[in-house]
């Protein structure tokens, strides 16, 4: 890099793109200028050495640095654990806010991103959200929980594959991938099962999860898979604190669509929403209305006044949320008795 040693005052930006195998290393001093630039495997040994490497020629500490990245699902995991058990402060910033912040750009070069990234930090210093060892122990469980749903998506093929496509194999055939199909499926439902109690250890080998666990599972409606996925997404709670942030995270909260003095069309939920959870809490807000209560009430109701009845589910959805924050932030039970409890 041939740098020589740096002010001790001076903070340092370091962006990194994220692939499968490399890693793109970007280096900004307070300037704004490169002063770094590297491509290293994505294993721990390289960035360990590129940390020790610039951190000896540029003369700077951890509490100088600030490194960005982009989440890039399992393929940053690692590299944000070696970061943090480094002691480097490590921004996990969202991909949308770098991409609006350098406006529009052609083409895809992933070491002119890593500066961008860098850029990125070093002019938003102030909105950095920094990732911490407590939010390590939500890698596991979301890990998890996407193996799971990995799993349910290959048991609903294997059921297709029975109930549709199997009636267009040659007659003989039927019987033999019938039989196949079942045997996928059994092993299957014997997976997801494992992965299922494999997540519920993982809450409660942690006490406040597994009290926030317990409290919403209070809520009607709520089972163990959705109170599992709320927990990972919100990282216990400490991420959308407020029920309206995480409604519109779950594209469960309406907004107006609008411009100038006149109303261009109805309101609508975002189409940037978590489909996983939207797709979990509407099988949550149809489980409510097949059995009495408050929301199978309200369901009725609006039915009878003409509503649009997925207008009424998202109603119920958003009820969902709000009623599940209620609780963690009172700290007290929705509902005195739960047999979901006693597991």
């Amino acid at each position: 890099m041939g740098t020589t040693k740096s002010n001790n005052s001076m903070n340092y930006w370091m962006g990194i793109d994220v692939s499968r195998a490399t890693l793109e290393v970007a280096l900004l001093d307070d300037r704004g200028e490169r002063i770094g630039a590297a491509s290293v495997k994505n294993e721990h040994k390289a960035v360990s050495g590129l940390l020790k490497r610039w951190t000896k020629e540029v003369g700077m500490a951890n509490e100088q640095l600030l490194v960005c990245l982009e989440p890039t699902s399992h393929y940053s995991n690692g590299l944000l654990r070696w970061l943090v058990e480094a002691g480097v402060r490590v921004w996990l910033a969202h991909p949308s806010d770098i991409q609006h912040s350098v406006g529009s750009t052609r083409g895809k070069n992933d070491r002119v991103d890593a500066v961008r990234i860098a850029d990125y930090a070093r002019r938003f210093q102030d909105k950095a959200s920094l990732f911490t060892a407590e939010r390590l122990k939500y890698t596991g469980l979301r890990q998890l929980i996407t193996r799971r749903k990995q799993l349910v998506h290959d048991r609903v093929k294997h059921h297709k594959q029975m109930t549709d496509l199997n009636r267009c194999v040659e007659g003989q055939l039927q019987a033999v991938f019938a039989r196949l199909d079942r045997r996928q499926i059994r092993l299957l439902d014997e997976l997801i099962a494992q992965v299922d109690g494999m997540i519920l250890d993982t809450i409660k080998s942690d006490p406040e999860l597994h009290r926030l666990y317990r409290l919403i599972l209070t809520v009607p409606g709520v089972g163990p898979v959705l109170a599992a996925n709320l927990l990972a997404i919100t990282e216990g709670f400490t991420r959308f604190r407020k029920a309206r942030a995480l409604s519109c995270h779950a594209g469960a909260a309406p907004y107006e669509h609008s411009s100038g003095t006149s109303i261009r069309g109805r309101t609508r939920v975002s189409p940037k929403a978590n489909q996983g959870l939207k797709a979990l809490l509407h099988i949550s807000a149809l489980s409510t209305i097949q059995r009495e209560g408050e929301l199978r009430d309200y369901w009725i109701r609006k039915i009878a006044e003409g509503k649009h009845k997925m207008s009424i589910l998202n109603a119920i959805r958003n009820k969902i949320i709000h009623r599940v924050c209620a609780v963690v932030d009172r700290g007290t039970p929705y509902l005195a008795q739960n047999p979901l409890l006693m597991s």
